[in-house]
């Protein structure tokens, strides 16, 4: 087995068991129009049937002008299900004036015509929704890539694990790295939180390629997360443009386009992932596809300043030797 680089496999394969468990609860959104769910602040895109931990979650819901019509806090119980109906609003029509035509603007009695030579300011046009969960907190990444999942670098482990145990199924906790697994809709993917002298510095969240076995998410070595890793890519675009770098890496006489990507991720041979970079403060974005186990989707946003540290101790974690380079580290595994 190599040396996981990205997200350890056995946390993955211990996730997976959760499955068999009757833990989770499950909640069903009906609606009478399309809405935009999101629960505890995550986006769930499909929401006939969203699987949560037992306890209290905050739902909302908009609509599809992105109006908020629905807010409440619901409680979900192991084993159960929970459905609530959203009812779509009906639109009130403004009262037609007696002499005027319907649609016709009337200036409010105190408005007043902009001075001459100002400028109008127009609104800034809304943030786009994220439509994977990779860490954004109330639909949007940090400006400043500063961090994810409500966490900011150099935060201290303690406040780390409270935020991210609220939000986890399942966590394994180890000297300088934390993992979680978060269910997403029906599926699962995997947080990992990684420190230097007890702060965060880097957040990689791992999406493996699952298929479902009787009714159970199984992971599956032969599929990739296509879905995932667009998803990702495009998010993270949205927020922060083009990338500063586009790195796709086939050996082995393995080509990109030639139909054998599986082959070549298993064999350890290809590597593709983009970077994005802030010039203010060094940190960065990776958006990767890669090989663990099995075939992953991942982000990895990493501090500039305690990355630069933790290169020049030379720390090694989890199988990471901070002393080389991505590339160097992946493909030396």
């Amino acid at each position: 087995m190599k040396t996981p680089v990205l997200i350890s496999a056995i946390t993955v394969f211990s996730i997976l068991s959760l499955s068999g468990q009757n833990t989770k609860g499950t909640l069903k959104v009906f609606s009478e129009e399309p809405v935009i769910v999101f629960v505890d602040g995550d986006h769930c895109p499909e929401y006939g049937a969203i699987s949560l931990i037992p306890g209290t979650h905050y739902v909302k819901a908009l609509n599809k002008d992105e109006v908020k019509i629905y807010s409440e806090i619901i409680t979900i119980k192991a084993g159960e299900v929970t459905s609530i109906l959203i009812e779509t609003p009906a639109v009130q029509q403004p009262a037609v004036q007696p002499g005027l035509v319907y649609g016709q603007t009337v200036p409010e009695a105190d408005s007043q015509p902009p001075a001459a030579g100002a400028v109008e300011t127009p609104e800034s046009p809304p943030a786009p929704a994220q439509s994977i969960d990779i860490g954004q907190v109330a639909g949007a990444l940090p400006g400043d890539m500063s961090g994810a999942f409500g966490l900011s670098f150099g935060m201290d482990i303690k406040d780390v694990d409270r935020i991210m145990t609220a939000r986890s199924a399942k966590a394994q906790r180890y000297y300088d790295y934390y993992v979680y697994a978060i269910t997403y809709g029906s599926s699962v993917y995997v947080v990992e939180c990684r420190f230097i002298d007890r702060k965060l510095f880097q957040i990689i969240v791992g999406y493996p390629n699952l298929v479902t076995d009787n009714g159970k998410p199984k992971l599956s070595k032969e599929g990739i997360p296509y879905s995932e890793f667009n998803r990702m890519y495009s998010d993270v675009a949205s927020c922060y443009g083009e990338p500063a770098k586009t790195d796709k890496i086939f050996n082995g006489g393995y080509a990109e386009n030639d139909g054998r990507l599986i082959e070549a991720l298993r064999r350890n041979k290809a590597l593709i992932y983009y970077t994005w970079a802030d010039p203010q403060n060094g940190n960065y974005i990776y958006v990767v596809m890669g090989y663990t186990n099995a075939p992953l989707a991942a982000t990895i946003y990493t501090s500039g300043e305690l990355g630069a540290e933790a290169e020049r101790r030379k720390l090694r974690i989890h199988g990471y030797n901070y002393n080389k380079s991505f590339t160097d580290n992946y493909f030396s595994n």
